[in-house]
């Protein structure tokens, strides 16, 4: 089922409480050509439309599914629009649709969005991403992606510094030199890291190919493992026995099977280091090493309203984090469990998750 709603969405909370790992999404079914409908059902069979929604932009969003770090960039986005002036429900209204993680749904999303007639789409992660650029069938409608990792390597951008005709957007693409440098903060002498990812996601595929380059680089013994399917995850994990922790890239299909991973991990006393503190806030996994999602969302929608006041994405650059935008998290009880100390190096950073 593709889970749709016009209401304002419920907020995710802010800091270091994400609300967690899966958000509670209100959901209908979408029917094509009905949102004028849906409209008027909303303010009731005897209100007239206002001046304000009749001159509103409308922005739809193409979600992959509910989890906590990608409501995140929808809040992020949101809020750059009300700073630029585009208050929702007066400036801008939005229609949102995520298809539960579902590649199968993703056509149905990307078409019934498309069939409100928005002024721009936002679409949220790589696959959603790249499945736009063959079923969106209007070709001037502008899209700005988020939390599209190497979005060059993609395809989806002719490079950093330049949108293409219809794309521009902002990356997620973490620094494994910055991951590393925490690790061995937390955890002491690093000699090898281990890694899953999905071979069907270039994501992913990419940010393999990062990491082998940056342990080959410093001299780090690097393993990965591919896994095709959710349920292999234990045992691909189990796998990566003997190295010393596990990185958890920002992968669509790897996020919301954490807890799974890490209680394969547990097993053979690796600990885990995230690209998403979820796991931490949980206490599922001992570390995180996190870009700002909100600022992913934030950026994405400043070139959004650049786009809504007659810029082309082709004239605007893309958004990539750089080191000073990621934050550590830790689990205090993990760490306790571990039976390790806060590091003198870590311990004015104020990420200890009680």
């Amino acid at each position: 089922m593709v889970l749709s709603r016009r209401e304002p969405r419920m907020k995710a909370r802010c800091g270091h409480d994400y609300g967690g790992v899966l958000m509670r999404i209100f959901s209908r079914r979408t029917l094509l050509g009905a949102a004028a409908l849906l409209v008027s059902a909303y303010a009731g069979p005897l209100a007239a439309p206002s001046a304000a929604a009749d001159e509103a932009k409308k922005i739809a969003i193409a979600n992959f599914g509910p989890h906590g770090t990608l409501e995140q960039v929808v809040d992020g986005f949101k809020q750059a629009l009300t700073d630029k002036g585009y208050k929702e429900g007066e400036g801008v209204v939005y229609e949102y649709s995520h298809g539960n993680f579902d590649p199968s749904l993703i056509p149905q999303v990307l078409r019934s969005l498309e069939a409100t007639s928005p002024d721009l789409l936002m679409t949220i992660t790589t696959p959603v991403t790249l499945a736009s650029i063959n079923l969106i069938s209007d070709k001037s409608l502008p899209i700005v992606f988020g939390v599209v990792t190497q979005p060059v390597a993609a395809g989806v951008v002719p490079s950093w510094d330049k949108g293409s005709e219809r794309y521009v957007g902002a990356s997620n693409l973490p620094s494994i030199k910055a991951v590393i440098g925490f690790a061995r903060e937390l955890l002491g002498d690093i000699k090898s890291f281990g890694m899953l990812y999905n071979s069907g996601d270039v994501n992913d595929v990419i940010l393999r190919d990062y990491a082998a380059s940056v342990a080959e680089e410093l001299g780090l013994e690097f393993r990965s493992e591919s896994v095709e399917s959710p349920n292999d995850i234990q045992q691909r994990t189990m796998a990566l026995d003997g190295v010393d922790f596990i990185y958890v890239i920002p992968s669509s299909m790897l996020q919301p099977t954490v807890p799974a991973l890490a209680s394969a991990a547990d097993r053979m006393e690796i600990p885990v280091i995230s690209a998403t503190p979820d796991g931490v806030l949980e206490h599922v996994i001992l570390g995180a090493f996190s870009i700002s999602w909100e600022k992913v969302g934030y950026n994405a929608g400043l070139r959004a309203v650049q786009i809504l006041e007659g810029a082309k994405p082709s004239e605007l650059s893309n958004y990539r984090p750089t080191v000073e935008d990621h934050t550590p998290f830790i689990s205090a009880r993990r760490l306790k469990e571990a039976g390790l100390d806060l590091p003198a190096a870590l311990k004015d950073c104020d990420c200890v998750v009680d």
